[in-house]
């Protein structure tokens, strides 16, 4: 992935955080919506006892909400895709228009000895922790609402433009100026410290939010780049193997026309040497062929030749396989298979299961060892094991041994040589046949490896 594709991928994660940021505030606004519902229908429950001491001027203040949260609730139903500054400008109008009402209320229950002033601190809060937390100065745009129309309001009734409702008409002009002076003073301090104080907690949240969202996005662009290294060395692996297979399968003919007499008669000593290196040659094209196999089985490219096979037949095959090697380390091969078991499987991959299973087995038994092979019914699944007596795992290593080039203590000499590819193959066969493996095991006692199949056919599937 170069550098283009990276700013791509960057701008691609900015755009998502964006949609994420839009659906957040759109979500809120429909929370914002219903409440005012809520409030419309328990004004009008509660109408005819209420303290609200002008009941038309009440009406008209519900009807106000309930005019303006309709409007709010349509334009977010018909714009299904906002952008991000139409979403946040509308949803500041609307939060407006709260200040306006919460304003309305406090001129009909009091004026100035009103106790709702309270509410345009619940604004803020709202604006700030919640609505729009990502936007901190969002808290000033409310605060600067409520104090102009809260001074407006005190202005309009002590210019008596506007009737003054509650105690204070019967105050002398000086003593009402007065008071209105200490509640403009007192309210508008108490917003602007408020709405403040409300900022910079909002403000480092929103700090650590976006110090987030940046990490993760370099998290995720990061996450890329080792993909692409990953599909690199899948490639390379894969196309490597397969350059190395043609001229190693020609180095093994020519050694075996030179063993055979064919070029001239070999001594003794250039036998031996011609038969370990032929061995290393096939030691090295296992290993190209179990690179090349799990790399088909990572990127889902191996074919499964699917039919119905006896699981038995395929352990009796793989136990003669190895007849050589368990009688030349004298370990004792028993089989745990009562009856025919018949799977649908893949019979070539399966056997590759069992080559890999008890190869592992023979592997780690002492000399004088056993080893016992089981296959078996459980209900509508089919239940295998092999299982040796020899030198166990520990509980730490249960968990990795399947995965790719692990091999337990390489770093012992004594340690059986391999790729550590030959279980990760296995589980890899396993888990395309819609079944599950796994190891159970001690230090010293010995290991069971125990694989799960399905016993028939998926619906629908034919007989390759």
């Amino acid at each position: 992935m170069n550098k283009d594709l990276y700013a791509q991928k960057f701008a691609e994660l900015k755009k998502e955080e964006d949609q994420l940021l839009i659906n957040d505030i759109k979500e809120k606004s429909y929370w914002g919506i219903w409440i005012r519902y809520l409030i419309v229908v328990l004004g009008f429950l509660m109408f005819g006892f209420s303290f609200l001491r002008d009941m038309p001027l009440s009406l008209w203040l519900l009807l106000f909400v309930l005019f303006y949260n309709i409007m709010a609730h349509l334009l977010l139903w018909f714009k299904q895709k906002p952008g991000l500054r139409q979403i946040t400008m509308t949803s500041v109008v609307f939060l407006a228009f709260d200040t306006l009402a919460i304003t309305f209320l406090i001129y009909i229950t009091g004026w100035v000895e009103s106790p709702y002033w309270f509410l345009y601190l619940v604004l803020i809060v709202v604006s700030g922790f919640g609505m729009f937390s990502y936007y901190s100065l969002s808290v000033f745009i409310i605060a600067l609402f409520s104090a102009v129309f809260y001074l407006v309001l005190l202005a309009l009734a002590f210019l008596q433009i506007i009737p003054i409702y509650g105690a204070s008409f019967n105050l002398s002009p000086r003593e009402l100026l007065l008071v209105i002076n200490n509640k403009a003073v007192f309210t508008t301090v108490s917003i602007f410290l408020f709405a403040a104080t409300i900022y910079y907690f909002a403000k480092l949240l929103s700090q650590h939010r976006q110090e987030l969202s940046q990490k993760n996005m370099e998290l995720l662009v990061t996450l890329e780049k080792m993909k692409d290294v990953d599909r690199l060395k899948d490639d390379f692996v894969s196309t490597s193997s397969h350059e190395l297979r043609t001229p190693l399968s020609i180095i093994r003919e020519n050694i075996s026309l030179i063993i055979d007499g064919v070029l001239g008669k070999v001594n003794e000593t250039q036998q031996k040497l011609l038969v370990s290196s032929q061995s290393n040659v096939d030691r090295l094209a296992r290993i190209l062929d179990n690179l090349l196999d799990i790399s088909r089985i990572e990127s889902r490219l191996l074919t499964l030749n699917m039919q119905e096979t006896n699981l038995v037949e395929l352990v009796d095959k793989v136990v003669a396989m190895f007849k050589g090697r368990t009688v030349e380390k004298e370990i004792a091969v028993k089989l745990d298979c009562p009856e025919p078991i018949v799977i649908w499987c893949d019979p070539e991959q399966m056997l590759r299961v069992y080559i890999n299973l008890i190869d592992n087995a023979i592997k780690y038994t002492e000399r004088g060892g056993e080893i016992i092979i089981g296959v078996g019914y459980s209900d509508d699944k089919v239940v295998s094991f092999v299982q040796d007596n020899g030198v166990g795992l520990g509980a730490e290593d249960l968990s990795k041994i399947f995965e790719r080039f692990v091999r337990i203590h390489p770093e012992d000499e004594a340690s059986p040589k391999g790729t550590g590819l030959g279980l990760s193959i296995c589980k890899g066969i396993i888990e395309m046949h819609g079944g599950n493996i796994w190891a159970e095991s001690q230090k010293g006692v010995g290991a069971k490896f125990i694989f799960v199949l399905p016993r028939r056919r998926k619906h629908g599937e034919r007989k390759s």
